[in-house]
């Protein structure tokens, strides 16, 4: 049963309609990886003729790495938030002083 379903609607897929989608999908791959080409030899011949600017860049990348981790072992602003107001509230409560009446 299941077989005759899939020869019933094999033969009614136009191939021909499927060969023009494939050609699309080819022809935009092809014009997809020759810009990442593209990109990438430009990045590359950038770093090759200013390596003091490709060692900062390196250099700037791993601080800012460096600094999101120490933010993530330490705790988000928002879980360092949730323990300040929980510390706050288990708090005791002050009793209120009376005022001195103005004479």
């Amino acid at each position: 049963m299941m077989t005759q379903q899939l020869r019933r609607f094999t033969d009614k897929v136009d191939t021909a309609m499927l060969r023009r989608w494939s050609d699309k999908a080819q022809d935009g791959l092809k014009i997809t990886g020759e810009a990442a080409k593209n990109g990438v030899s430009t990045v590359y011949s950038t770093a090759m003729n200013s390596p003091k600017a490709t060692a900062a860049v390196v250099l700037g990348a791993g601080v800012a790495a460096a600094v999101l981790w120490l933010v993530n072992r330490n705790g988000t602003f928002a879980s360092k938030r949730k323990q300040t107001l929980e510390r706050v509230r288990k708090a005791p409560r002050r009793a209120k002083r009376a005022r001195a009446t103005a004479s």
